[in-house]
């Protein structure tokens, strides 16, 4: 994962647990942390997706998201990157 990913997977993660108790629109996410709507919903389906509970409105194409209950902000990091020093072992051999 390049370091610019890495940068805003961190504002998305600060701003999701901001609003911990409630969801969250993407355009508001987008919004808080200075990013397009589609960005950060490429990024949160690419890295997050099992960390949160989507919801969509489909004829809209409107999505909110929240942090499951169980989830913290330090835990998914440190998962995220146990998962990439794995990927980059697998990627040298």
């Amino acid at each position: 994962m390049e370091k610019r990913v890495q940068e805003k997977l961190i504002k998305i993660l600060k701003c999701l647990e901001e609003s911990r108790n409630d969801v969250i629109w993407l355009t508001e996410i987008g919004k808080r942390t200075n990013m397009h709507r589609t960005t950060v919903n490429r990024i949160i389906d690419r890295y997050l997706s099992e960390f949160i509970i989507q919801e969509s409105l489909p004829p809209f194409n409107l999505k909110t998201v929240k942090l499951k209950p169980d989830k913290d902000l330090t835990g998914i990091i440190k998962y995220l990157r146990v998962k990439q020093k794995i990927d980059e072992v697998r990627n040298t051999k």
